[in-house]
């Protein structure tokens, strides 16, 4: 019984100490990126436990409030994201690094193999697959060109009993052939781009805006009240064509520059609005 007694009672200070500790409160962590690039501008540093995030300035230094085992994620267009745990060290000294690898983008790689030829031409041509239209139902003497740069130069040495072929522009032929097969992969990029144009146009500005950042951000990096959100995402929407093109997330740097743009001009209007209604009541 006494045992059981002092386990309860170890149970329960241990739980003590450790709701303390989650609700211990948020210090200011400051950090630096280190990066063999020299363009550590623009980082996105955020909190992931709070929903938190900052900005990183020139020199890549960045403040944000945190504590111990918080999750911190650095994100940016040029470098690989990167997840860090907060530890209670990196608070005792002045500035902690963080280091992210550039982002080179590679080709896939690509196995070439030869075919197993048999050496008989008949055979071999079989096993060959080749894409195209059926060539064989076009009658070749029909073929005229009215450009003088596709017409064939004329045989004088032979008679054209013995070129049956002269007239055939082949070059002509291989251009039509490989224009409809990018053609057809241009056209289906194309429709799948409006299509995700289409599905992206259906959500209001302000859903997209806050499917991408916290409400936090909002309020933090670009000074916007929370209540006043809704009325900053109408005063910034921007057109179709670059509302697709800031929202791809490859552009995601661009699109930060353009709310902080907008953050500014939203500002700057509602201060000029206030100062002239009190001109106009002062009358």
């Amino acid at each position: 019984m006494i045992k059981l007694l002092l386990k309860l009672t170890l149970w329960i200070i241990t739980s003590i100490f450790s709701l303390q500790a989650q609700e211990k409160e948020r210090k200011v962590l400051k950090g630096r990126i280190v990066s063999d690039s020299t363009d550590v501008e623009n980082v996105t540093v955020m909190n992931k436990t709070t929903g938190l995030a900052v900005m990183t300035d020139f020199d890549g230094k960045f403040s944000i409030r945190a504590r111990e085992k918080d999750t911190l994620l650095f994100k940016a267009v040029s470098f690989i994201s990167k997840m860090y745990v907060v530890t209670e060290n990196d608070f005792w000294v002045e500035e902690f690094e963080i280091r992210l690898h550039y982002k080179i983008n590679e080709l896939n790689e690509v196995v070439v193999t030869p075919y197993s030829l048999t050496g008989d031409l008949k055979e071999d041509t079989k096993r060959i697959k080749v894409y195209g239209p059926d060539l064989s139902g076009i009658d070749y003497s029909t073929l005229v060109f009215s450009d003088d740069k596709y017409n064939p130069v004329k045989n004088e040495a032979l008679p054209s009993t013995f070129s049956p072929l002269s007239g055939i522009n082949f070059k002509a032929i291989f251009k039509m052939l490989f224009s409809s097969s990018v053609k057809k992969k241009d056209s289906r990029a194309e429709k799948a781009e409006r299509n995700k144009e289409k599905e992206l146009l259906s959500h209001s500005f302000y859903d997209l805006l806050l499917s991408r950042y916290s409400q936090n951000f909002i309020v933090q990096n670009l000074k916007i009240p929370q209540d006043e959100i809704n009325l900053f995402a109408a005063f910034a929407q921007p057109d179709n064509e670059k509302l697709f093109y800031l929202m791809k997330y490859e552009n995601e740097i661009y699109l930060v520059e353009y709310l902080v743009q907008k953050s500014e001009e939203y500002r700057r209007n509602k201060t000029e609005k206030k100062a002239t209604n009190t001109e106009y009541e002062k009358k």
